[in-house]
């Protein structure tokens, strides 16, 4: 591969000043589409550095690790939709097994087609957009310099820091957890041990930037369907971390692949 003309510290500094600017102008101006432009800041970075900065190379390259699902593999594949999930379960079997309620279904209409249209607004609204940034972009240009282990790291709290301004916009999913609360807490250290485990499965499946939109997606799916509880929640963190730490044990995640 070309050598990389774009740091990891530019990409992120561009992204939280992009999504930090609209957001804050989309309060007073009351306008969605401003909203969702800061939103998009990961990507609409990401895009710009890659063909304005970066070589032919690096632009094929990082369409293809986006759309192309060969570069997966069928137990890759499997992990990336279905391990969140698994643990968001686990943790609502748990609550249950303590006495906990029947998780409550968010969506009025479960019908085929309406799960089909909510599927497409989560993955685009969200998992797409942010991790054609986060790891479609910076996490080889923060790994070229560190470890895995410290590039999940950086990469989790640097995801968690920029859905601050969020919880503080009325209207938004982080608005309703409220700022500083319990809930606050638990989300944001969520995404730590979730960025592990999508260093683990993008670094064994040649870079590929889907896996991580899907893992993204599908733990953000079923959070659409079923309403947690803080208790759940606090549950779904504390199986997260213990399987990023399992993972994090593994041989597959520390070894460091080369770009291609």
């Amino acid at each position: 591969m070309e050598e990389l003309r774009t740091s990891g510290r530019t990409y992120l500094l561009l992204t939280f000043g992009w999504s930090t600017l609209f957001w804050v102008l989309s309060a007073p101006l009351g306008s969605d589409l401003v909203f969702l432009i800061g939103g998009a800041g990961p990507l609409v970075i990401a895009l710009l550095l890659t063909h304005l900065r970066e070589g032919g190379e690096w632009q094929r390259n990082f369409w293809i690790r986006t759309f192309d699902i060969r570069r997966i593999g069928v137990p890759w594949l499997a992990i990336s939709l279905l391990l969140h999930p698994l643990l968001i379960v686990l943790a609502f079997v748990t609550d249950i097994s303590l006495g906990g309620a029947l998780p409550a279904v968010r969506v009025e209409d479960t019908g085929l087609l309406a799960l089909l249209s909510l599927s497409f607004s989560v993955f685009i609204f969200g998992p797409l957009p942010e991790e054609m940034g986060w790891r479609g972009f910076a996490h080889d240009r923060i790994q070229k310099d560190y470890s895995p282990l410290i590039t999940s790291l950086i990469l989790g709290v640097v995801w968690s820091a920029w859905h601050i301004p969020l919880f503080l916009i009325p209207g938004t999913f982080q608005y309703g957890l409220g700022f500083g609360s319990a809930r606050f807490w638990i989300f944001m250290a969520s995404n730590i041990p979730l960025t592990f485990i999508m260093t683990w499965v993008y670094n064994n499946t040649n870079r590929s930037t889907l896996t991580a939109a899907l893992i993204h997606f599908s733990g953000n799916m079923v959070g659409a369907i079923f309403a947690k509880t803080v208790f759940v929640a606090l549950i779904e963190v504390v199986f997260l971390i213990v399987a990023a730490v399992v993972i994090a044990l593994l041989p597959s995640f520390r070894h460091d692949r080369q770009l291609s």
